[in-house]
């Protein structure tokens, strides 16, 4: 099997960035009109508030910006391991041998793969402490400890990830067929 590559679809991130930017510069109109503009202008709640939506939305533009910016793939299927990545920039690699199963699964209209491991906790062992907080509030939640949010995939690259899990003999099921006519 060759290495395939399937990348994060970045325009529903473009659409969220703008939506952001509009945010941070209509919350940017009062600071500016508290400082040049006739004294009493803006109250100062409104300015503090304004402050602090600016600041929370300027982080979330940060990260926003760097999912944008990230090369790296989102999935990678290679002969003898699937690279998942839990956590932008920390690449889990997992062994074909040691998936035990995945389960297709819809959350709140957010499409999911699960991964199951055979020694799932023993890998859970080995990961950064970020990854292993992410896996123990899935497996908390009833779900498996490693998921692909295929939301984040496009729609072009979907059928490749449905047909290289099948090729691993890990068919997804009637459930995702019916689902595949979504997306």
């Amino acid at each position: 099997m060759n290495r395939v590559e399937i990348h994060e679809n970045k325009s529903k991130l473009w659409l969220l960035f703008i939506l952001l930017a509009l945010i941070e510069v209509s919350f940017l109109i009062p600071i500016a009109l508290y400082f040049l503009g006739p004294a009493g202008s803006i109250d100062l709640t409104l300015f503090l508030l304004s402050i602090a939506i600016v600041l929370t939305v300027g982080w979330a533009l940060s990260k926003c910006l760097a999912r944008i910016l990230c090369k790296s793939p989102y999935l990678i299927f290679e002969r003898e391991f699937i690279t998942i990545f839990p956590v932008p920039q920390q690449p889990m690699k997992i062994l074909i041998r040691d998936i035990d199963g995945v389960i297709p699964y819809v959350l709140q209209n957010q499409r999911y793969i699960g991964v199951l491991l055979k020694n799932e906790e023993e890998r859970l062992e080995n990961v950064s402490p970020r990854v292993k907080r992410i896996a123990k509030i899935s497996k908390s939640a009833g779900f498996p400890a490693f998921n692909i949010h295929l939301n984040y995939i496009a729609r072009e690259d979907l059928q490749a990830v449905m047909e290289r899990f099948e090729a691993i003999g890990m068919p997804l099921g009637e459930e995702t067929a019916k689902s595949r006519s979504q997306f």
